[in-house]
């Protein structure tokens, strides 16, 4: 089971063992969605560049200031992101049979577990 959620109550992720993909999928999308876990899965985490303007770059025409930006760090994912990406993974690897979970071990996200499940037993 999953912790509680603010609807006042525990879903239970369903067992997936290779058969009903379909049936499964759209228990764990539903559960995802409930939990507002659903775009860590079906959009991924998409790291932040942050950018910052060259000084002396103003009053300059949109396709020279934006060939002058430059990143100021190496993109990152907030930590927000971060969570909500381990939670979903996390609730994909617990409704999966000991068989299975290989299959998706090494995965890092949420996303890339999902795609692999997906375009293996769809």
């Amino acid at each position: 089971m999953v912790g509680s959620g603010s609807a006042g109550g525990d879903l239970r992720t369903p067992q997936f063992n290779g058969s009903n993909y379909d049936f499964w999928s759209v228990k764990m999308e539903t559960i995802l969605i409930a939990y507002d876990l659903w775009d860590a899965v079906e959009i991924g985490i998409q790291p932040q560049p942050i950018i910052e303007q060259e000084a002396g770059s103003e009053g300059i025409g949109d396709e020279e200031s934006e060939a002058e930006q430059i990143p100021v760090e190496a993109p990152t994912i907030s930590r927000e992101d971060k969570i909500k990406n381990a939670k979903a993974l996390s609730l994909i690897q617990g409704a999966l049979t000991d068989e299975l979970f290989p299959r998706i071990r090494n995965e890092k996200t949420a996303k890339s577990a999902w795609e692999i499940l997906r375009s293996e037993f769809r």
